[in-house]
Order: C-alpha cells, then structure tokens, then sequence
C-alpha cells in the first residue's frame, strides 16, 4: 500500500485526534432508527476505518510525545 508521509505540527496532529475521536463517538451514539439501512451501513463501516486511523495516528503521536 503505497503511503502519505504528513509533517504536522503537534498541535496539529491533536485537533485530528479529537476530531477523529468525536466522529467515532457519534457514530457509535447514533440513533439507527434516524437513517435508512445503507447509510447506517456505510457509518458502521467508516466507523471501523475511523478506528483504526485513530489508533494507528495515537500510537505514532504517543511514541513521539506522550499518550493523549
């Protein structure tokens, strides 16, 4: 899988955590009965790439500067 190397600036690099962070929860919170089957679907899915984003870019962040 070819990659994207991106020079962030730390504080940078949280506010895409958070908002990472904060669309992973909403998703998780939604009200399933508020959308049709294949929009839930698609979010259900997204929401597991989300993760796994999250996690990855966490990890990266932590071995540099810390848990956050």
């Amino acid at each position: 899988m070819e990659t994207i190397d991106f020079k962030l600036p730390y504080s940078e690099v949280t506010l895409v955590l958070d908002s990472l962070r904060h669309y992973i929860k909403h998703i998780e919170n939604l009200d399933e009965s508020a959308v049709d089957e294949d929009t839930l679907a698609d979010l259900l899915n997204d929401n597991e790439n989300l993760k796994a984003i999250e996690a990855q870019l966490s990890a990266q962040y932590a071995e540099k500067f810390g848990k956050y």
